[in-house]
Parts: C-alpha cells; structure tokens; sequence
C-alpha cells in the first residue's frame, strides 16, 4: 500500500544537517513515494501542530525528518491533546496520579509513522534498526510492512510547576539523564552524537548529586532510596547511543525499568562506555525491573529532572503509563 505523506523536517536537526541536505531528500522522497508534501518546523511543540494538522487534512503517513525530539514531537501530534486537568493530579503525599485510565485517543486510528532519523542522538534509530544512509532509509518508506508499537505516556511537573502531560516512544528518565539533556539541548553538537553527549555528560557529571526517590511498580511494588538514575525504557538506546536497557521490546505492553542507585563519582565515570556496550547492568547499584506503570517521586528536598525522547520538559513527581500496541510504525 502506498501512503499519502506528508513529510515534517526539522531544519536545525543534526546540526543543520537537515536544510544542508534537504534537496536531495526530497528528490528521493519523491522518487519512492508517489504523493507527498511538506513542511519545516519553526519552534518547539511546531512538529504536533503540523502532524495533528495533516491527519486532520486526510493524510496517512506521517514523516518524522530530525533527531529524537522532532520524532517525540511528531508521535503527540498522533493523537488528540488529552485535558490535563481530567487526567492527572497530585495526591496529599505528593504522588502523581491518573484520575482515569484509557488509551490515548489516536486523530487517524489507520495512520503510520514514518522516521528519516537525521539527528544528534539518534536513539531510537537504533532500536528499530534504521542505521542506513538516506536512499536506504527512505525505501522502507515505501515498503509494505507496518509494526504496530506500545507507546509510553507520562505525567509530571513541568518548568512552570504545572502538570503536564507526553507521549514518547523510546525513553523517558529522571535524574542524571534530565542533568544531561538540559546541557546538551544548550550546547553546539557540530561534533556528532557521541562527542555531544560524553561533553554534555562531563559537565553534568562536575556537578550533580544523586537524590532520594521512592517509586512505585504497577501500584504493588515499592522501591525507596538514592538514585542516580531512573529509566523507563520503550526502546533499548538513550544519550546518543547508550545501550541502556538491553533487551526492551516496542511491542510487548511493559517498561523495562533500570534503576541506577547511589553511585559515586568515579563508579560513574567507569561506567560509561560500559553503558554504551550494554555491561552496565552487571554493576550491584544497578539493578532492572518490568512494570506498565511506574510512579517516581523524589524526596528530602531533592529534585529530579525528566529526560523525554531527549529533551528535558520537567521534574518529578511524575506517572509513567505503557499503552499498548497502539501506534503504527512504517519499517
């Protein structure tokens, strides 16, 4: 089946990659597909305007052309905004929670996501094995075979102090991760992901001091103590590369959960490329759970800010819900 596509490229991704090399894109694109349009993103939160916009207009798949924050942008365009205030709130003892459960209300229950990843981090390219060049990248945009995928939602405190709500497909963490993205999202990334990333990472390293959290695994499972990190992994790959939650799976309804625990400083720093190799998880402070619902809240005065897909739109406390197989995925 050939979809009609309507393309949304982020023209500073990659580090202005994207409008470098966006003629030959679109030849190609247009080579492959036999109807498409598009358009560039302007700002931040532009990328779910345009997609719920060209849902709403009938097309049918929608092209993410960027980094992982263009894709998480796209992926909230997917479905309806939900009314934060009859969704969330926090409790007497400060814990995020739902006042309703439901799925996310796609706007086209029939539409695909598409992804041309061409950014700093990368991560979920990685997941779903989308590590070609270009002209390879673009022809599974024109195959057959569509995945449907779980999708992770998350309710937390964003900048301002209010609640907030997104959607993700790959990772979102609280702790040193959130440290990361907000020096990262600040800083030149010229160099490529990796460089980016350790830079970003050394810098959040001089600086950050582990914090106390108490978490909840689907309603039953307490956990309480000082973290480094918590990750709720869809995907397997976070921080431009880092091989974070081996064995995570897009489509089976859970997180993988990775807890990293009171780590000092030199543990950190010995660890990193073990993380990149996926060895992290030998370590005695760090230790993984699977869960569809995870619920963080940070304690003693500590505070512990979100990685989402990348970018760092808030804090704890926060709700993480898996809703399963309910996006369609072009590969």
């Amino acid at each position: 089946m050939n979809f009609r596509t309507f393309v949304i490229a982020n023209p500073k991704a990659g580090a202005g990659a994207v409008e470098e090399e966006w003629g030959l894109m679109e030849r190609l694109l247009r080579a492959r597909l036999p109807e498409i349009d598009y358009a560039f993103t302007e700002g931040p939160g532009h990328a779910t305007l345009l997609a719920r916009e060209a849902l709403r207009a009938g097309w049918q798949q929608i092209v993410a052309v960027g980094g992982d924050g263009t894709l998480n942008e796209v992926v909230n365009g997917f479905f309806d905004k939900p009314d934060i205030d009859d969704l969330y709130t926090i409790d007497d003892d400060g814990w995020m929670t739902r006042k309703r459960d439901g799925a996310p209300e796609p706007i086209n229950p029939e539409a695909v996501l598409g992804v041309l990843p061409l950014g700093t981090g990368g991560d979920f390219r990685r997941t779903v094995g989308l590590m070609g060049g270009h002209s390879e990248t673009i022809e599974h945009l024109s195959g057959q075979h569509v995945r449907e995928i779980d999708i992770g939602e998350v309710g937390f405190v964003d900048d301002s102090g209010e609640i907030a709500t997104r959607y993700f497909v790959n990772i979102a963490s609280a702790g040193f991760s959130g440290a990361v993205d907000r020096i990262a999202n600040k800083s030149w990334k010229g160099l490529g992901a990796k460089p980016s990333f350790l830079w970003a990472t050394a810098r959040a390293f001089a600086r950050y001091k582990n914090i106390d959290v108490e978490l909840r695994l689907d309603d039953t499972v307490e956990i309480e103590g000082k973290m480094n990190n918590v990750v709720v992994a869809n995907g397997e790959f976070f921080g431009g590369g880092m091989w974070i939650a081996p064995g995570a799976e897009l489509d089976d309804g859970q997180f993988q959960v990775v807890l990293m625990g009171d780590l000092k400083r030199r543990e950190i720093a010995s660890l990193v490329f073990d993380i990149y190799q996926g060895r992290h998880l030998q370590n005695k402070k760090i230790f993984r759970r699977r869960a569809s619902r995870v619920a963080a809240r940070s304690i003693n005065g500590g505070v512990a800010m979100l990685d989402i897909d990348g970018e760092a739109p808030g804090k704890l406390p926060a709700l993480w819900t898996n809703h399963h197989c309910c996006l369609r995925l072009k590969l």
